[in-house]
């Protein structure tokens, strides 16, 4: 009976010795485990375009931003990083593989597509002529003969001018002023006569820029906005976003969003509106 007991007793010591062991070994599997790590967005932004992308403070906003956010939600809970630099810089990163996009706004042009492919259009954005406020002689773009326009030394409003100067101006009565600097300045200050800018933020940009500044005539173009990519980028990463993009336009998101910073939707094209 006592060697009964005995073994009785033994095996019960080593089935308690048994579970903790194993309890002991999950622990350390559990501790081993490595965290989950976000995928990351990497995006480049200049973070000086108000009110697309800019800072508040030591915070990066703007519609651009809110839009990215809702993007990398959709796609899975990933994370944006944002790389800082100047509009060349960031296309620059961009060249590198350093970031997997970049957010200014930024216009779908015919030299561009060459090198980059671009996500859904996510935005029509409407520019027209600003010339000074008492400037009477600039009322539409064929006023511009004998007159400068500046504009920057890239990008749809460089390829405007020059198109229309091909097409329309033979004698090249238009001189065209290529600035780094902001062109609403160069034509407040005189330095030339008109530029051209989106019609919706011109009314920001005249406030906060304390300009002297009108805008006059017709709609002349309306730029397609997209998230350029490399051409050789992350397959799945680009499909995903572009997906994310597409349906916050079908679900009306971008609508909303449009409507509560411009007072209109630019979701669908407004040329003809």
């Amino acid at each position: 009976m006592f060697k009964k007991k005995l073994l009785a007793l033994l095996l019960a010591c080593t089935t308690v010795f048994s579970m903790v062991g194993c309890s002991s070994n999950e622990a350390k599997k559990e501790e081993a485990k490595e965290p989950e790590t976000k995928k990351v967005l990497r995006v480049g932004v200049t973070a000086t375009y108000n009110p697309w992308c800019y800072k508040e403070g030591e915070e990066i906003v703007g519609v651009d931003v809110d839009i990215l956010k809702e993007v990398a939600k959709r796609m899975g809970d990933y994370e944006i990083q944002f790389e800082v630099a100047s509009f060349d810089g960031m296309f620059g990163l961009l060249d590198a593989g350093k970031v997997d996009t970049v957010a200014q706004q930024i216009s779908v042009t015919p030299a561009r597509e060459e090198k980059y492919k671009f996500s859904e259009i996510y935005a029509y954005n409407p520019y027209k002529l600003s010339v000074r406020a008492d400037d009477d002689s600039i009322n539409s773009v064929e006023d511009l003969k004998g007159k400068r326009f500046a504009c920057q030394p890239a990008g749809f409003e460089k390829e405007f001018i020059e198109e229309y100067k091909e097409k329309n101006d033979p004698n090249d009565e238009i001189e065209v002023v290529i600035t780094e600097e902001q062109r609403g300045l160069v034509v407040n200050q005189n330095k030339a006569d008109a530029h051209s800018y989106p019609v919706l933020s011109f009314d920001r940009m005249i406030e906060e820029g304390g300009l002297n500044l009108k805008q006059v005539g017709e709609n002349l173009y309306e730029e397609n906005n997209a998230y350029p990519f490399l051409k050789d980028c992350d397959e799945e990463l680009y499909n995903k976003f572009n997906e994310a993009l597409k349906s916050m336009k079908e679900d009306g998101f971008l609508t909303n969003l449009y409507n509560e910073y411009f007072g209109m939707d630019i979701s669908e094209s407004v040329m003809n509106k």
